[in-house]
């Protein structure tokens, strides 16, 4: 191999040199590039917050500037060309009482000309962050203060005003005693006697009306506060229960609704469709080390939702709850939950591949984007069906004519991507493999109106569930977590109907207490629903 001249080589090792001091220099810079960025990022963000903070300065300075306006009208002082740096002024301002409009001039307060009336200034709107008085519908509690000499000087004040305003203000809750008088004559013609009736009470010889068990369960399952919190709030008031009297106070208001809790289940089972679901909750069992992994389970459709309760995931439970229902079951696509009862269809939730197709992108970003573009234009669908308020069949021609046309798409797709072969660890292919396996179940909402594209409905109806398990970490007993999802089921229809859950419970313990047979009412008549159809019946009377 022929060497190279002296001169060549010497030429070569500057040029390597050069190279190697080119990608040096090079590296530096974008390492500076790289730290210019950063700190133009930083500084962007600080602009960004400095931006916000004379935002709101200049809101609340124009708010000030407004307030001392129309102090000064009030008080007959001539506004400077300039207003001075207002002082912040607490409290909503909402006009006086005693002014009167008119504010004399220059002539007129020294004795000659007739006073002028300042034009009315054009009300500015509320700037963007400023604060909202308090609603009308809050009980109000009015107070005066008075001034009898001036506070400067201590002379006789002359010209009266008054300035208003209005603050939220919070009144504790307490308990109270409830002492009852009742009558107690004797005939004067068979000599026997005779006691005034005692009112409506949840049983018999009861130290606890039904306001304060309907109190009791709006604190555990409406407010998610456990019992031995509770405990402690009634303690802070001097009222000391012990946990077990408040535990069977529960069991004595779950013994009042039961039968409002099955009458919602049948009203379920006559629907075309319900939604359902479950998810855990921990219960002591006795001879047990450790709590028991139990089951609960919510079924649900527009107002109703119901919470039962069992000590397994048993396949036979689910059908025996479901016997007699003949609709659509809206559910995960589980075993369990396809082994219902005879004569149930199935509809499964698309909201499970939706996110598995988003997990997928880090492995495979193309296909995944492209299957989950797919489930998107479907959801935008719904959501433009929605804001067009489209329901029944006018419902059921839209997603004829447009869902079903991405759904034959997107079946396309899948059968291609599916015979790539994908490895079985690759979530892209479990993703796919599982939507052309349950296509049938995830795409029958196509055909029905009355089904919606995912089961978010059911699975949003554990969110309290969840808040109250893990402030209360286990139900104390099996017949405790009956109890639990009894008056869940309760307090949670109540509340999607728009009730006064509190009053709507005293209502029910009164008519299914010790009044129960005077009223006669059956359950289909005490349900949330039928308060309410009561309640604006009353109201509309009025």
């Amino acid at each position: 191999m022929p060497t190279l001249p002296q001169e060549w080589k010497d030429e070569l090792d500057k040029l390597r040199a050069e190279r190697d001091a080119a990608r040096a220099d090079s590296a530096a810079m974008r390492k500076s590039i790289d730290q210019l960025a950063r700190m133009m990022a930083k500084n962007n963000e600080r602009l960004d917050q400095i931006y916000a903070m004379l935002r709101r300065r200049e809101a609340q300075l124009k708010r000030s500037q407004a307030e001392n306006r129309k102090l000064r009208r009030k008080l007959g002082i001539d506004e400077p060309d300039d207003d001075p740096e207002p002082d912040p002024v607490g409290g909503f301002s909402s006009g006086s009482s005693g002014s009167s409009g008119v504010e004399p001039n220059s002539d007129s307060a020294s004795g000659g000309g007739e006073p002028t009336t300042r034009p009315k200034r054009k009300r500015r709107g509320r700037s963007q962050g400023g604060r909202r008085a308090p609603p009308e519908h809050l009980p109000a509690d009015t107070e005066h203060h008075r001034v009898c000499a001036c506070g400067h000087c201590g002379g006789r004040v002359l010209k009266k005003d008054v300035q208003t305003s209005i603050h939220y203000d919070v009144v504790p809750s307490y308990i109270r005693r409830r002492i009852i008088h009742r009558e107690r004559v004797v005939c004067a013609e068979c000599n026997r006697p005779t006691t005034a009736a005692i009112p409506p009470m949840p049983c018999k010889r009861a130290l606890y009306t039904s306001g304060f068990l309907a109190w009791l369960v709006v604190m555990k399952f409406g407010m998610l506060i456990p019992l031995d919190r509770v405990r402690l709030l009634l303690q802070s008031q001097g009222v000391h229960l012990a946990m077990g009297t408040l535990v069977h106070l529960i069991a004595r208001a779950a013994d009042l609704a039961a039968a409002i809790d099955g009458e919602h289940m049948k009203q379920l089972k006559r629907g075309p469709m319900m939604g359902f679901d479950g998810t855990g909750l921990k219960v002591l069992v006795e001879g047990q080390t450790k709590a028991w992994d139990a089951y609960l389970e919510v079924y649900t459709r527009d107002e109703i939702s119901v919470f039962q309760f069992d000590m397994t995931k048993h396949a036979d439970r689910l059908r025996e709850r479901l016997r007699g229902f003949s609709g659509i079951l809206l559910c995960d696509a589980e075993s369990r939950n396809a082994a219902g009862s005879p004569g149930v269809r199935h509809a499964n939730c698309n909201a499970h591949p939706m996110r598995r197709f988003k997990d997928a992108i880090r492995v495979q970003p193309k296909l995944a984007a492209q299957g989950a573009r797919f489930l998107r234009a479907l959801y935008d669908l719904e959501a433009e069906a929605r804001s067009r308020d489209l329901v029944g069949e006018s419902l059921l021609v839209f997603r004829q004519r447009h869902s079903r046309r991405v759904v034959r798409r997107f079946k396309q797709w899948l059968v291609g991507v599916d015979r790539l072969a994908l490895p079985p660890s690759d979530p892209l292919g479990g993703v796919v493999r599982y939507y052309l396996r349950h296509f049938e179940a995830l795409t029958r909402f196509v055909d029905d109106p009355d089904l919606p594209m995912d089961n978010n409905v059911s699975e949003r109806e554990f969110q309290r569930h969840a808040k109250l398990r893990y402030a209360s970490l286990f139900a104390g007993s099996p017949e405790g977590a009956h109890r639990w999802a009894v008056l869940l089921g309760i307090v949670r229809t109540a509340q999607k109907c728009g009730l006064d859950v509190q009053a709507y419970l005293t209502w029910l313990f009164d008519h299914r207490g010790t009044y129960r047979r005077l009223h006669g009412k059956r359950a289909c008549e005490l349900t949330p629903m039928a308060y309410r159809d009561t309640v604006f019946a009353t109201a509309s009377a009025a």
